[in-house]
């Protein structure tokens, strides 16, 4: 099964829309149509305006005021627990997809594959940096190299610009 995830940095707008994905899944506020997005963030939570499903860490869900999760009840059809230290929205997205029965995974938008560039969309809504971004980049590359090994019969396409 062809899925897409969609993560939130600048290469993001490489994705075109393909009939051909069973599924795609966002990272926080979608910007595109998708089945699903996931949310780590309770700041996510709190400013979310979309109809979409979302699958949410419990952590978020459970510090996200009453107010907010009144409005969202709906749309949650997921929880989960993120790995210890520095688990992103685009890892917990790409274990869904995994999850699903995923063969080919095509990745737009994580450019700290590439570079190491933390840029994303999401801290227009929450900043949640840490101070020092390159330790960021060096877990996020080593979760990757994890998902890829543990789901070797899994193609992972990280489409985005290599400069």
């Amino acid at each position: 099964m062809k899925t897409a995830l969609l993560c939130n940095g600048p290469s993001r707008e490489l994705y075109q829309s393909d009939e051909s994905y069973k599924y795609i899944i966002g990272c926080n506020i979608p910007w595109t149509r998708v089945n699903s997005t996931v949310v780590m963030d309770v700041g996510v939570l709190e400013k979310f305006d979309s109809t979409c499903f979302i699958i949410v860490s419990r952590k978020a869900w459970l510090e996200c005021p009453m107010k907010f999760r009144n409005k969202l009840i709906g749309q949650i059809i997921g929880m989960f627990d993120p790995y210890p230290e520095y688990d992103s929205a685009g890892h917990a997205a790409c274990r869904k997809l995994l999850e699903l029965g995923s063969t080919e995974i095509n990745i737009y938008g994580c450019d700290s594959w590439f570079t190491n560039n933390t840029e994303s969309y999401t801290h227009q809504y929450v900043d949640g940096r840490s101070v020092d971004m390159s330790k960021n980049v060096s877990v996020w590359r080593a979760r990757w190299y994890e998902l890829m090994a543990k789901n070797s019969q899994v193609k992972f396409n990280f489409i985005g610009d290599p400069k």
